[in-house]
């Protein structure tokens, strides 16, 4: 069965908590309420930011809020900027090689069902998760 990381599920969590409080919440308020670890959230935070979902404030009521819409974040989205590789098989990554490639009979299926799995995450938003 094919399984989201915990980096894309604690990413996925904090912007629904986010999107849910509709204000600046610190790493550290987002992981004692969510239960998870603020060690490897601040991390997925500061990725989260260098794509642009979220900004952040420095200072006393400094954290982290949604630069866009909730509507406008999608699963695929938060999956590729949380993960180097988001494919299901070798030969449907774009950076890996299989070496059965040139004999492979089951190529053409993987793709086809690596762009469902791809059409599904990118049609679920953070807004659809609230």
């Amino acid at each position: 069965m094919l399984r989201l990381s915990k980096r894309v599920e604690y990413g996925l969590i904090a912007l629904q908590q986010l999107a849910r409080r509709g204000t600046v919440l610190t790493a550290r308020e987002i992981a004692d309420e969510s239960g998870i670890s603020y060690d490897l959230l601040a991390k997925i935070m500061q990725d989260l930011k260098r794509d642009g979902m979220i900004y952040s404030h420095q200072g006393v009521r400094g954290g982290y809020g949604l630069m866009l819409a909730p509507q406008q974040i999608s699963v695929t989205r938060v999956v590729d900027a949380l993960e180097e590789e988001n494919s299901i098989t070798e030969c449907t990554s774009e950076t890996e090689c299989c070496a059965r490639e040139a004999v492979c009979t089951i190529k053409g299926p993987m793709h086809k069902l690596q762009e469902q799995v791809e059409q599904v995450l990118n049609s679920v938003t953070i807004a659809q998760l609230l």
